[in-house]
C-alpha cells in the first residue's frame, strides 16, 4: 500500500551505507481520495485554504528509504546477527509497502496529541515496535528472539523547550507472517501489493533511521501510544459518518435543539424589550423631573424678580 519504499543498511561500524536492497515501490492507489476531489479545509488551519486531501496524497506517494542501524543490536547467537538484520529489513519494507499510510497516520496522531498537550514544548517520541524474527540456518535450525525496532517522531518541532517520552507500538510485526508468500520479492510485481501506476510526483525522499536492539529498551519517561486510542476514534468517527441510518434522528435532534435556541432567543428578546422599556420609562420619568425641577427655579427665580421690582417701587415712592 504505501510509501514507495527501499532500504539500505546502515553498517555496524558506521553509517557506510549499502546498495538499495529493493526498487521504490508505490501504493495501492495514486489518489486516496479519488480523483477530482476537492479537499479545502480552512476551519482549524492557518487560513491558507490547506488542501487537506492533496496533503494526505502528497505524503502518500512520497518515497521513503528505511535505513537500519545495528550498533545496539546485540544477538545472543552472533553466528545469525546479519540474517536478523536483513529479515528484520525486509518486515519493515512489506509493512511499509502493506501499512505505510497507516503508519503515517498514527505518526500524525501522535504528533497531534502530543503538540496539542505540550504547546510550549518539542516532544521527540521514541516510538519502539516488537518485531518477531525467526531465521533458519539452512540446517533445520531455527533462531527466533524478538527484535525492538525504535524510530524518532517530533512533534511542535522548533519550541524552545524539549522533552523525551518513549511509546510502544500496540502491533507486533510477525516476520513469519509478513513474509508469508514471498511478499518481499514480490515487491511490485503485482497491483494488489505494489502496482506503480503513473510518473511518480517529484517529492523530497523520506529517511526513516530505525535503531534496533535486542531487548525491550527503557527510557526515564513512558507514555501511553496516543495512536492506540486515536486510531479508533478516528476510525469510528470516518465510520459514523459514511453511514446515513442515523440522519433523520440527527436531524431531528438538530431541529428540537434549534426550537429550543429560538424559545432562547425569544426570551432573551423579550427581556431586551422589557429592559428598554423601563430604561426608556426611567429616562422619561427622569427628564420630566428634571423639567419640572427647571420650571420651579424659573418660578423661584421670577417671584425673586418680582419681589426685588416691588422693593425698588416703595424705595421710590419713600424719596
Amino acid at each position: 500500500m504505501s510509501l514507495k519504499s527501499f532500504a539500505t543498511l546502515a553498517l555496524a561500524t558506521g553509517l557506510a551505507a549499502a546498495s538499495p536492497i529493493s526498487a521504490p515501490v508505490s501504493k495501492r492507489q495514486s489518489n486516496i481520495f479519488g480523483n477530482g476531489f476537492n479537499g479545502a479545509v480552512v476551519n482549524g488551519f492557518s487560513g491558507n485554504g490547506f488542501n487537506f486531501a492533496d496533503g494526505f496524497n502528497n505524503f502518500n506517494q512520497q518515497q521513503q528509504v528505511i535505513q537500519i542501524q545495528e550498533q545496539n543490536l546485540q544477538i545472543i547467537d552472533n553466528g545469525f546477527q546479519q540474517q536478523v538484520v536483513q529479515q528484520v529489513n525486509e518486515v519493515l519494507i512489506v509493512d511499509q509497502v502493506n501499512n505505510g499510510f497507516n503508519n503515517d497516520l498514527n505518526n500524525i496522531f501522535r504528533k497531534s496529541n502530543f503538540q496539542n498537550q505540550f504547546q510550549q514544548q518539542a516532544t521527540v517520541m521514541l516510538v519502539v515496535q516488537q518485531i518477531n524474527v525467526a531465521v533458519d540456518d539452512g540446517r533445520g535450525n531455527q533462531f527466533q528472539q524478538e527484535i525492538f525496532a525504535q524510530s524518532a517522531v517530533i512533534a511542535n518541532r522548533g519550541a524552545q523547550q524539549t522533552q523525551t517520552v518513549m511509546v510502544f507500538d500496540s502491533r507486533t510485526l510477525i516476520a513469519q507472517d509478513i513474509l508469508a508468500n514471498n511478499a518481499f520479492n514480490n515487491i511490485g510485481q503485482f497491483n494488489g501489493v505494489a502496482g506503480a501506476k503513473g510518473a511518480l510526483a517529484a517529492f523530497p525522499t523520506k529517511t526513516q533511521g530505525i535503531q534496533l536492539f535486542g531487548a525491550k529498551p527503557t527510557w526515564s519517561s513512558v507514555a501511553a501510544d496516543p495512536a492506540a486510542t486515536l486510531g479508533g476514534i478516528w476510525q469510528g468517527a470516518v465510520e459514523d459518518l459514511q453511514r446515513n441510518d442515523n440522519d433523520e434522528a440527527d436531524n431531528k435532534l438538530n431541529e428540537q435543539i434549534a426550537a429550543q435556541e429560538k424559545q432562547a432567543l425569544d426570551e432573551a428578546k423579550r427581556q431586551q424589550e422589557q429592559e428598554q422599556q423601563k430604561q426608556e420609562q426611567q429616562q422619561n420619568e427622569e427628564q420630566k423631573k428634571a423639567e419640572e425641577e427647571q420650571q420651579k427655579q424659573e418660578q423661584e427665580q421670577q417671584k425673586q424678580e418680582q419681589e426685588q421690582q416691588k422693593q425698588d417701587q416703595e424705595q421710590k415712592k419713600s424719596e
